[in-house]
């Protein structure tokens, strides 16, 4: 998918650099001021209280260039689509009043799709519903637990500014119209831990679904999607602090009453799986965005014995002689 996502990116930025691409220039007339120029700020910093290990932090990527579109006030139509790098840069667009709308283009699993109309302009990952179904089938839900809606991959950070601006008429003489804006992430990231795991050595993968999130974002307008959707990830094991551990991004819990259950799958070292379901309902409703589970897990060797080891002490060292020519 990245490799799809530079190819796209490349011809892109050949074909799209300038305003002279007709397909995309709707009512531009070519003849817009080049000193209009757009001044980008990104938020970075994660609102998180990160309590994993460093290992499993998270990051935003300062992107490679971002996408900038122009609609209407009145009927959210575009009126104009260009391209900048990280911070910015200059732009071509008839004066008028717009609402602005700018995004990251190089993510990873975040889509984006409805550019025509501002309030159709939504982020979304993809369903793999397929793929996953079959675990949380492992699972003795009762029916106010059951995953609704599809499994979709949890987004990665997509940058986003929204704004209303206002170009003045074009001059012959010499101008500078500055616009700034501040781009930051669409995405909540949370961090999560599963402690006190007898057994850990036995645990060869770990694998998480969590329910009730938004499917999508609008970031267009501004909302989060209504539709239901259950989010996987996968979790790191740390053998030596006996621990699950992670970060996730969600487009958000979905509005309302429901309740958020995280489904957890261990896979032991012979294959075997080992299910756990804990509601968390009430820990995204904490501002630190952190999830941490202090239940008691235990995960029984498996019936072929053996395991990971969780740590390596000491290496014995050995001198050996080794004959050259």
């Amino acid at each position: 998918m990245r490799r799809s996502s530079l190819w796209i990116t490349a011809i892109l930025m050949v074909v799209l650099s300038s305003c002279r691409y007709k397909d995309l220039c709707y009512d531009h007339n070519h003849e817009s001021s080049e000193n209009f120029y757009l001044k980008l700020s990104l938020k970075l910093d994660i609102d998180v209280d990160i309590e994993v290990s460093e290992e499993y932090h998270t990051e935003i990527k300062v992107p490679t260039y971002l996408v900038v579109c122009f609609y209407d006030t009145l009927t959210g139509a575009m009126r104009n689509m260009e391209y900048v790098g990280s911070y910015g840069g200059p732009l071509h667009v008839n004066p008028g009043t717009y609402d602005m709308v700018v995004y990251s283009f190089d993510t990873e699993w975040t889509q984006v799709r409805g550019e025509g109309n501002i309030n159709d302009l939504v982020a979304f990952t993809s369903d793999i519903s397929k793929l996953k179904s079959h675990m949380l089938a492992l699972f003795d839900t009762k029916e106010d637990e059951t995953p609704p809606g599809p499994i979709i991959y949890t987004p990665d950070h997509l940058l986003v500014t929204r704004k209303r601006v206002e170009i003045p008429p074009y001059s012959t003489e010499e101008q500078h119209i500055t616009i700034e804006a501040t781009a930051k992430t669409i995405a909540q990231t949370y961090s999560f831990q599963l402690r006190n795991i007898d057994g850990i050595q036995y645990v060869s993968s770990a694998e998480a679904f969590i329910t009730n999130q938004a499917r999508a974002s609008y970031f267009g307008r501004g909302e989060i999607s209504k539709e239901p959707a259950t989010i996987y990830f996968p979790m790191g094991v740390n053998r030596k602090e006996k621990t699950l551990q992670c970060t996730f991004n969600t487009f958000g819990k979905l509005p309302g009453e429901s309740r958020s259950f995280l489904n957890m799958v261990l896979t032991d070292t012979e294959g075997k799986p080992h299910t756990i379901v804990t509601d968390v309902t009430e820990q995204f409703q904490d501002t630190t965005h952190t999830i941490v589970i202090n239940d008691s897990v235990v995960v029984p060797p498996p019936a072929s014995g053996g395991g990971i080891a969780p740590t390596v002490e000491e290496w014995e060292e050995e001198n050996v002689d080794v004959p050259i020519g």
